[in-house]
């Protein structure tokens, strides 16, 4: 029995290499953060093991690192138990989930990785490690045994397989470390052939297996949720292509019944109410999915009111949206309306951070003009997505309307962002990049609506600066004629 354990630690140290180069290599695939921490999580544990495995380089390593490891024994447990937990909200997605529940376990991880690694550094310095064995024995481990009851209590909520995968790899690790740690002060020791280590490593070995295959699981969750994503995008496409040859027949039959004139104005009414439904394609499926992910949140964080407030506006904006389909104008008050609607819904999953403002000039008559339905959803999610997402804090965008003239109106969006250039860089690194068509589409639809006006529309964009030329945001100014 006992040389079967020398050969499994050998084989578990080759294994947790492989799993190591896998994970990181998975990693600068997906460019998911869980499988690089995990790979980090799985190096400490091997350097940790390499004083307790059997064989020639392990032998060597200890021998000549030997002051290292007995310095930093229980200091690389207390950082790879940290990282494991950091990959806890990773994996596990607890941002989206349950916000306040992430922002405890990084609190955990920072006072702990703080605490502990000055704890060690005093006593390594002053008291040449008096203290640390009995500090990590009697102070860290009750401590943090009592903390991963709460966490596993919480995350226990979560009813999905990949919190599975967590759990059970959770308690095999925990379970068979402290049933080592606990061996290892035993007097009448039973197992004579198998030392205390040797139960931590078949819990390694047990928890590496289990997570790996949860992080398989994942991945294949997110290129399932891709291809249907895909599939839903190319379905509208289909669906959008089977509408232009249907106007196509229905046009062929009206030609010879018709003046070429009217043809025409009929062909390029149902194009335009064609066009609108491509962007409401575009923008539903992502969009209306999040928002009702996001109210989902607060359900299940047992704040209905909340859930019940943003439920409320979300059905709103759900109606206006659906009227606006079959509208080709709406008044301007009523597309202010919608944009406070839409900002609202995607502010939720900003935390609320971003601070929308619209202003409107006194003499201004929003009921008596007119403007193209949900002309202005593109702009401000340009403005979200773009100038703000990246942004750490102090999010603003406001909405003016100005009267520049008796012709036309101005409205102008304004964002403290990063700045066009910033965003273009950032977008230009990613490896995968989602060409947005709602800003092409609006510019067809506002050529067609002042098609019969006296005037033209205009779209400027001013990149902001400070007095150092550093970029602070992205101004557009859409001039729209009012006849």
């Amino acid at each position: 029995m006992s040389l079967f354990f020398q050969d499994f630690s050998s084989w578990l140290q080759g294994m947790l290499f492989i799993l190591i180069a896998y994970h990181t290599t998975s990693y600068f695939f997906t460019r998911d953060k869980s499988f690089a921490i995990y790979a980090a999580f799985l190096l400490l544990v091997t350097i940790y093991l390499i004083p307790k495995t059997n064989n020639a380089t392990s032998y060597y390593l200890a021998e000549k690192f030997s002051c290292f490891f007995n310095a930093f024994n229980w200091i690389i447990q207390i950082w790879y138990w940290m990282l494991y937990s950091w990959f806890c909200i990773h994996f596990l997605n607890l941002k989206e989930k349950d916000i306040r529940l992430a922002v405890q376990i990084m609190l955990y991880i920072l006072v702990t990785t703080v605490f502990c690694t000055l704890f060690f550094i005093v006593d390594y310095y002053l008291f040449h490690q008096q203290y640390m064995t009995r500090f990590f024995l009697f102070v860290y481990t009750p401590v943090t045994l009592l903390i991963i009851s709460f966490f596993i209590k919480a995350i226990y909520q979560f009813k999905d397989k990949v919190n599975n995968f967590f759990v059970v790899g959770l308690i095999f690790f925990v379970g068979f470390s402290v049933l080592a740690l606990c061996l290892s002060f035993v007097k009448n020791y039973p197992f004579k052939n198998i030392d205390p280590i040797d139960f931590f490593m078949i819990g390694v070995l047990l928890e590496a297996i289990i997570l790996s295959i949860g992080l398989a699981y994942k991945y294949h969750n997110y290129r399932k949720e891709r291809d249907n994503y895909n599939a839903l995008l190319i379905a509208e496409l289909q669906k959008n292509d089977t509408l232009k040859d249907q106007l196509n027949e229905k046009l062929s039959e009206k030609v010879e019944s018709h003046k070429l004139a009217e043809v025409e104005a009929l062909y390029e009414k149902q194009i335009n109410e064609l066009k609108l439904t491509s962007l409401l394609s575009q923008m539903n499926p992502h969009f209306i999915f999040n928002a009702l992910n996001s109210i989902k949140l607060y359900i299940i964080n047992h704040e209905p009111k909340i859930a019940a407030y943003y439920l409320n506006k979300f059905s709103k904006l759900i109606r206006k949206i659906l009227e606006a389909s079959t509208n080709k104008e709406v008044t301007l008050q009523e597309e202010l309306e919608t944009m406070d609607l839409y900002m609202t819904i995607e502010n939720i999953r900003f935390s609320n951070e971003i601070n929308f403002n619209i202003n409107v000039n006194e003499n201004i008559n929003l009921k008596g003009i007119s403007v193209p339905p949900l002309v202005l959803q593109p702009f401000l999610e340009n403005a979200i997505w773009h100038g703000l997402s990246s942004k750490k804090e102090d999010k603003k965008i406001n909405l003016s309307i100005i009267k520049s003239s008796k012709k036309h109106i101005l409205i102008i969006i304004e964002d403290n962002g990063i700045g066009r250039k910033a965003s273009a860089k950032i977008k230009a690194d990613k490896s995968i990049n989602r060409k947005s068509i709602g800003i092409s589409i609006t510019k067809d639809r506002l050529s067609n609506f002042v098609k019969n006006l006296n005037n033209d529309y205009t779209i400027i964009y001013d990149d902001l600066f400070d007095e150092n030329k550093k970029p602070i945001g992205t101004k557009v100014v859409l001039s729209i004629p009012l006849a």
